[in-house]
């Protein structure tokens, strides 16, 4: 999962690994969406995407050692592997457009208190 660019969390604004991951579980980020046709294979990807976030949480990562943890995770997970690789690649993707973005992490925030309701669709109005 080698790419680009290191993240270093000498900045408070930008999220630890695991603050990052209870964030994206909390803003509905990872929660299924209504939509117009079978939902079957989004439901897979987001219980994955779930589970991955779960693991981050509770494996509490330094920034310096995520890449590492996601590749743990991937192998913990099991065959076929593809797609858990997929979805820690995005994850570890997100931390660092985070860390580049910092004005991601308010909107994810808001997302994660907003309350929800009927027809709430979350992730609708990103930061420009």
């Amino acid at each position: 999962m080698q790419g680009g660019g290191g993240v270093s969390n000498n900045d408070p604004a930008v999220p630890t690994p695991r603050d990052f991951a209870l964030l994206l579980l909390g803003s509905g980020e990872a929660a299924p969406r209504t939509r117009a046709r079978d939902q079957q294979a989004d439901d897979a990807g987001l219980e994955l995407k779930r589970r991955v976030l779960a693991e981050v949480v509770a494996r509490d990562p330094a920034p310096a050692d995520f890449e590492a943890t996601l590749v743990a995770i991937v192998d913990a997970f099991g065959e076929p592997a593809g797609p858990t690789r997929a979805v820690a690649r995005m994850v570890l993707e997100e931390w660092r457009m985070a860390a580049t973005a910092p004005a991601w992490v308010p909107h994810l925030l808001g997302e994660a208190v907003a309350p929800r309701g009927k027809g709430n669709r979350r992730g609708g109005n990103l930061p420009a």
